[in-house]
């Protein structure tokens, strides 16, 4: 990127966008789960306990995960599905509530995950359901400050792609 464009970028990021108040814009971001794995491969830090995490998204807001933990090939890997709850609102609450439909064994995998260390912040199991509090997760990236603009975030699910859809102002 041109170093001038990024300086002004950087100033305007600085001021809060002040003189872009008043922007708005929504958009629609279909990642195929070729992408999505891949950035979730790139996220991974090499330090956590999960050796393998493969998201396979599926039609009306349902995804298979499939997860290793540690290096031992006496644990095997398991497969937890999933249904999206609960949408995340922008700013009272913004975490996406997932809800799993395995039953069984895999009821044990979210206790099984925090006692290994596997959850990255911004990640909670209770009971049946998942908590991806997205404010966290962002603070743990340094990246929590793009929030302020977010005034509505929606996550949906067709075959092979997770939709994220986004609706963000400047507002001052």
């Amino acid at each position: 990127m041109d170093e001038r464009l990024l300086g002004l970028l950087l100033r305007q990021h600085a001021s809060g966008f002040a003189d872009l108040s008043g922007a708005a814009a929504s958009l629609t971001l279909p990642v195929s789960e070729r992408l999505l794995n891949e950035a979730l491969a790139d996220a991974l830090p090499s330090s956590a306990p999960v050796r393998e995490l493969h998201v396979k998204p599926l039609a009306g807001d349902r995804f298979t995960v499939r997860v290793r933990v540690g290096s031992s090939p006496l644990i095997p890997a398991f497969n937890v599905s999933l249904l999206i709850e609960r949408q995340p609102v922008f700013p009272a609450s913004p975490v996406l509530v997932l809800r799993m439909q395995s039953s069984g064994l895999l009821s044990l995998a979210g206790p099984a995950l925090r006692l290994l260390g596997a959850l990255p912040i911004g990640i909670r199991v209770d009971g049946e359901r998942i908590y991806v509090d997205l404010l966290k997760l962002l603070e743990a990236r340094g990246l929590a400050h793009y929030l302020e603009y977010v005034r509505e975030l929606e996550i949906h699910t067709v075959e092979g792609a997770l939709v994220a859809s986004l609706r963000a102002s400047i507002t001052r």
